[in-house]
């Protein structure tokens, strides 16, 4: 449990860090620049996540040895992945190529067509080792990994910036790739991989496509819910207004990467309980209350001092709408356990077109939502409420959809509540 939360805590003080520092050394435009590629980055990423994520930890919970079995899941996990990658590169050298030829190249498009096909390539080794070592539950492992690509992203930032004091988009880029590849080589040899075509499954591909196209579909979603605003800001108002909302936002991910670090080690246990509705509905509540209570003084402390957190970080009067931003942005992380904890029970119990079904409505209230606060109100703060009126609607769906499929009836999940309210 230690080393599941401290590769996430790792990974958020990282990518916190390295935005504070972009934000001294860089200009205002090109942060906002460097944050819509790695929201594009992010989309791809996810995408490849929702096809292969889940069923790889849930194949890996079953074979912890190097077996052949285990030597079937690397293998046709990797095929997929590859394959995947390299849809991801013709897809945006096309996009590229349209927008060149019938309008103007588009910044975001261009910088993910020049370094996706880098990028891609080392985080396929990265995202391999990072799943399977989860069905392990081997997360010292994890740890390792991402501390390596930390240390050596930083490390580079930290040269270039001695070598030319004014970094560039460019500087920033080049970092995470050298992070990317020394820590999927250090992936790679550490995990054993081996490579081979004889361990490809026609059925075990056939079954990992048909599970993954409703969770990728579902990943790719949380992705766009998560990077609309990003894009809608940048195509409604200009990549300034880019990096003065996504200030507030990030520091929202220490939250979430909290989160995600309990419900890594929460979904093997959920697992093992499915077969008993009840006391499944016992253990999700108690997690799902306990993780809530913690972010409640979290939420009050930033909602308090959101004007010192801004100007700590910024420097910079330019952020100043930041703090209000961020403000409302805590409704939202209180909202996020139940939306995160519904989701992985859909997965669970094998719903994963319900959970599609439900992220997919989130999306429309969201765009629907940001495209009203952006082109009609010009707010950056009414695209943050709308994002915890989208969550409203994912939680809702998702109690709707659990009771659907008859998981408990409505009657026994509220003596549940009450019971464990008096407990």
């Amino acid at each position: 449990m230690a080393y599941a939360l401290l590769h996430q805590l790792t990974m958020a003080a990282y990518g916190f860090g390295l935005l504070l520092v972009l934000i001294r050394i860089m200009p205002q435009y090109e942060v906002g620049r460097w944050l819509l590629f790695i929201s594009a980055i992010s989309i791809s990423d996810m995408i490849m996540h929702g096809l292969l994520q889940t069923v790889v930890v849930k194949e890996s919970a079953g074979n912890p040895g190097s077996t052949a079995e285990s030597g079937k899941i690397l293998n046709n996990a990797a095929f997929l992945a590859v394959s995947l990658y390299l849809i991801l590169v013709g897809v945006g050298f096309l996009m590229h190529t349209i927008c060149c030829f019938f309008y103007k190249p588009i910044t975001v498009i261009s910088d993910f067509t020049s370094w996706y096909p880098l990028f891609g390539v080392f985080m396929v080794i990265y995202n391999l080792s990072w799943w399977i070592n989860t069905g392990r539950e081997n997360f010292k492992r994890i740890f390792i990994q991402r501390l390596i690509f930390c240390c050596s992203s930083c490390l580079v930032i930290l040269i270039l910036y001695f070598v030319q004091p004014k970094i560039s988009f460019e500087s920033a880029v080049i970092s995470q790739v050298v992070g990317f590849s020394i820590s999927s080589a250090n992936a790679y040899f550490s995990n054993g991989f081996l490579f081979r075509l004889k361990f490809l499954d026609k059925e075990k591909l056939k079954s990992y496509l048909d599970y993954g196209k409703y969770t990728c579909a579902t990943m790719l979603g949380s992705s766009l819910l998560r990077n609309a605003d990003t894009f809608m800001i940048a195509a409604l108002l200009n990549t300034k207004a880019v990096a003065i909302y996504v200030v507030a936002q990030k520091i929202i991910e220490i939250f979430e990467i909290l989160l995600r670090s309990v419900a890594a080690n929460l979904f093997l246990i959920l697992y093992h309980l499915k077969n008993d509705s009840l006391l499944f509905i016992k253990k999700l509540l108690r997690v799902g209350s306990q993780i809530t209570l913690l972010f409640i003084p979290a939420a009050i402390f930033i909602i308090i001092f959101a004007n010192q957190i801004i100007d700590t970080i910024s420097s910079s009067d330019a952020y100043s709408i930041s703090s209000a931003i961020l403000r409302i942005f805590m409704v939202y992380v209180l909202l996020l356990p139940a939306d995160r904890l519904i989701g992985m029970t859909l997965e669970i119990y094998n719903k994963p077109h319900l959970n599609m079904i439900k992220t997919f409505l989130l999306i429309t209230v969201n765009i629907t939502g940001n495209f009203i606060a952006l082109y009609y109100f010009h707010s950056l703060k009414a695209v943050a409420a709308v994002s915890s009126l989208a969550l409203i609607t994912g939680i809702i769906s998702g109690l709707y959809f659990m009771r659907s499929f008859g998981m408990v009836r409505f009657i026994q999940f509220r003596q549940i509540l009450l019971n464990h309210s008096l407990n």
